[in-house]
């Protein structure tokens, strides 16, 4: 990932994928330039349709900061923006908590390039369009129109599938059913695609089209796919008891090596390891793939705390956390455990994340 800099703190990069659909637009918008210029040179044509790919991935750029932007204001993190081979995405950590702030996250993308087609067409009007200037703004306005147009599609993971589900999820109350509507749409759109790179084969750049189309057709059906994945999860979610999922841990000294605490929660029947200070306050969780990767000979040598993770705010999870609450802290600090605390204060237990997986997953 090459990284060019952040909009209000979210990071953004460019994929190397993007190189490769930034050297397919230049080589198959290089005779159209030819064609469209009067007396421009071979060279310079391809000059002019890369020029074109690095505005358009720059536009692009533009549509996805419309939607971190909005989702910025209101209050959902978003953890980078990327610019890849087949578009862009901002990648948000907080899945919208009511219908009118996913229409409204999933169209400020579209509303940008809605804008952006405006004005490059108010320019596109005011020059000579067999110039290289006239033909650069004709190729960027209606690419802008084209990635309006295809985005609204209703289907996710297309932002107009997004708009579906806001709406279903509105009329519906119910996410689990405008997700699973939405992620069906964009499964049958992701068939038509594929359909349409059979049919654009015979033409000019066929076989090239019919590439780039069976590729947009696998990344709408898996995405399709992941939506509907989620949509179970969802479903699941409010049903998952933090209780039945706690491993019974062990405290144990903060000195002890990897060998005595691996016995000691042997002998106790615990599943996690918790270190403590002198005042037998928690202060580590013994990591668990971390410990297991230790051979057993430096077992006795290693130290415990040498193979744990600082029990930092977020990996302290109230007993009583549940529901999106609960998905919302386990997003906010990534972790392989987490101490789970009763509301004194004291050790519930721990929560494994593949625990809180194998249970949103359906798993017994």
């Amino acid at each position: 990932m090459l990284p060019v800099g952040r909009f209000f703190g979210v990071p953004i990069f460019f994929a190397p994928s993007w190189l490769l659909i930034a050297g397919l637009l230049t080589v198959i918008y290089a005779p159209i330039v030819v064609d469209s210029v009067d007396g421009i040179s071979a060279s310079a044509s391809y000059l002019v349709a890369f020029t074109f790919a690095v505005l358009f991935a720059i536009c692009v750029l533009a549509h996805e900061l419309g939607h971190t932007a909005m989702a910025l204001a209101l209050g959902s993190p978003v953890r980078r923006v990327v610019i890849f081979l087949l578009g862009g995405i901002s990648e948000i950590e907080r899945d919208p908590r009511r219908p009118r702030d996913e229409l409204l996250i999933a169209a400020a993308g579209p509303l940008v390039s809605v804008v952006l087609s405006a004005v490059l067409f108010g320019a596109y009007t005011q020059v000579e369009h067999r110039t290289m200037i006239g033909v650069l703004l004709g190729l960027l306005w209606s690419s802008n129109v084209i990635v309006v147009v295809f985005n609204l599609l209703p289907g996710l993971p297309l932002d107009g599938g997004r708009i579906l589900r806001a709406t279903i999820w509105s009329v519906s109350r119910s996410r689990v059913i405008g997700t699973r509507v939405a992620a069906w749409s964009g499964r049958g759109l992701a068939v038509l695609v594929a359909l349409s790179a059979v049919m654009v084969t015979h033409q000019a750049w066929g076989v090239t089209a019919g590439v780039f189309s069976l590729a947009l057709a696998a990344y709408l059906w898996f995405g399709a796919g992941q939506a509907l994945r989620v949509g179970e999860m969802l479903e699941r979610l409010p049903r998952i008891d933090i209780e039945r999922l706690l491993r019974p841990g062990l405290l144990v000294p903060s000195d002890i090596s990897v060998a005595e605490a691996l016995q000691r929660a042997w002998n106790g029947q615990a599943r996690g390891l918790v270190l403590t200070d002198a005042a037998d306050r928690p202060f580590a969780i013994a990591d668990e793939t971390r410990v297991g990767a230790i051979a057993p000979e430096r077992r006795p040598w290693t130290r415990l705390v040498d193979v744990s993770r600082q029990l930092e705010p977020g990996l302290i999870l109230p007993v009583t956390l549940a529901g999106e609450d609960l998905m919302d802290r386990v997003r906010a600090t990534p972790a392989a455990e987490y101490l789970v605390v009763h509301p004194d204060g004291s050790p519930a237990g721990i929560l494994a994340t593949a625990d809180l997986a194998a249970a949103l997953q359906g798993a017994r």
